[in-house]
């Protein structure tokens, strides 16, 4: 069988010179705090327990330095642990794929969001060009912990305007929203500016328009 979710757990482990009961800690609370594929805790670890009661893997062990029994060993150990951890709570954040594209981009605008350059950004890998957008956007649709949803949008990597962050009614007061999105994401507090309305529209930050395209409901 594909051992899924195993094999990013091992691509961690590539590396470590013994499966310590320390690595158990250090990948359980990868599980929990940033899921692997972005699944949920209880897929990764039903992706985990398949892989772990299938009698012989089929894929090609050998760019990593540990044998199959060390390696069981291992995952049996991991699952304990998440055992013992739980109830679990939803990760800090995790992307949920963009099939509500239009109703964000046509949403709520909550806050316009000040990249950091691209290394240190926890978002940046995360955004993806938006399939089929005339205007090159890119986006992602987050889950937070605290329960909202909510999508950072931006432009093409060639344009240095804010990114925006969206909600689809109906949803928590905008300013709690955007403390989850702060609190959860780690961005700087300061970083994230919430949107202000006024009787012409929505005012841009700095000067700035909306990333071309994003067309905000009234508010």
């Amino acid at each position: 069988m594909r051992l899924g979710v195993v094999t990013a757990v091992l691509y961690c482990l590539q590396f470590s010179r013994e499966l310590s009961d320390g690595e158990v800690e250090r990948i359980a609370a990868m599980v929990l705090e940033r899921p692997f594929y972005d699944l949920t805790v209880e897929e990764q670890y039903a992706g985990i327990e398949a892989v772990l009661a299938a009698p012989a893997w089929d894929e090609d062990l050998s760019w990593q330095p540990h044998d199959e029994t060390a390696v069981r060993d291992f995952l049996r150990r991991l699952l304990e642990r998440l055992n013992a951890l739980r109830p679990w709570q939803e990760p800090p954040y995790r992307s949920i794929g963009l099939d509500r594209w239009e109703e964000y981009r046509r949403g709520v605008l909550l806050a316009h969001v000040r990249l950091y350059a691209p290394p240190q950004d926890p978002m940046f890998s995360r955004l993806r060009s938006v399939p089929g957008d005339e205007h090159a956007l890119r986006a992602t649709v987050l889950r937070l912990r605290s329960g909202d949803e909510v999508a950072l949008v931006a432009p093409p990597l060639s344009d240095e305007s804010d990114a925006v962050l969206m909600a689809v009614a109906p949803h928590r007061p905008a300013a709690d929203v955007i403390e989850a999105f702060v609190a959860h994401t780690g961005y700087a507090r300061e970083r994230v500016s919430p949107a202000v309305r006024t009787r012409w529209g929505w005012r841009r930050r700095n000067g700035r328009a909306l990333p071309a395209g994003v067309r905000p409901a009234p508010g």
